[in-house]
């Protein structure tokens, strides 16, 4: 079961929370590190493989989170904010030490029986629209756009943090079809934005 399945992620808990702390409350920050040091570091274990790196990049997450967190919007899960912070420093990380390690975005191993299909990236452009907080609500003005089924993978795939096989599972669809919707949606949704003139 994915960890935001279990309940142990409190969006409503968690946004009263942050307004506490910008309301001059800021040891409570030091209750936010806690709750999500660990699910923080398991997401980045699946990106980088030194502990020490790891660490690193858990705390400096936090001081990112910590300085921007006025930029927060309460109608995404703090949980998905503060992954994507993280994401996008494991990705900055790779880039400059050029490490070799294995993406959380490689698909799952499939059976012999499931059409594989693999699809080129769109490259840093798609993805910076997907993770860039200032773009939120045009993003989501954007999803509502998209055909149902592509809206939802894009959902579960970049607000839930849901790993390929996790999507297949909830929706009852292939790994290939996951793969092929997501990215279809990406592109389409890239192509609104652009029309838009927002990327």
């Amino acid at each position: 079961m994915n960890i935001a399945d279990s309940g142990y992620f409190n969006p409503a808990e968690d946004y009263e929370i942050v307004q506490q702390i910008l309301g001059g409350n800021k040891d409570l920050f030091e209750k936010l590190e806690r709750k999500y040091k660990k699910p923080l570091s398991h997401l980045i274990s699946k990106m980088v493989r030194n502990t020490d790196d790891v660490e690193d990049i858990v705390q400096e997450t936090f001081i990112r989170a910590y300085n921007n967190l006025r930029y927060y919007k309460k109608e995404f899960a703090f949980h998905s904010w503060l992954f994507k912070i993280a994401s996008n420093l494991c990705i900055d990380f790779l880039r400059k030490r050029r490490v070799q390690t294995i993406s959380i975005e490689q698909p799952f191993p499939r059976s012999e029986s499931e059409h594989q299909m693999d699809f080129p990236a769109l490259g840093d452009e798609a993805d910076k629209m997907i993770l860039d907080e200032e773009q939120r609500q045009s993003l989501n003005a954007a999803l509502s756009l998209l055909p149902e089924k592509y809206r939802i993978v894009i959902e579960l795939r970049h607000f839930e943090e849901l790993e390929y096989n996790e999507i297949a599972e909830r929706l009852g669809i292939p790994v290939g079809t996951v793969k092929a919707h997501l990215f279809r949606a990406r592109k389409a949704l890239l192509d609104i934005l652009r029309k838009r003139r927002l990327v």
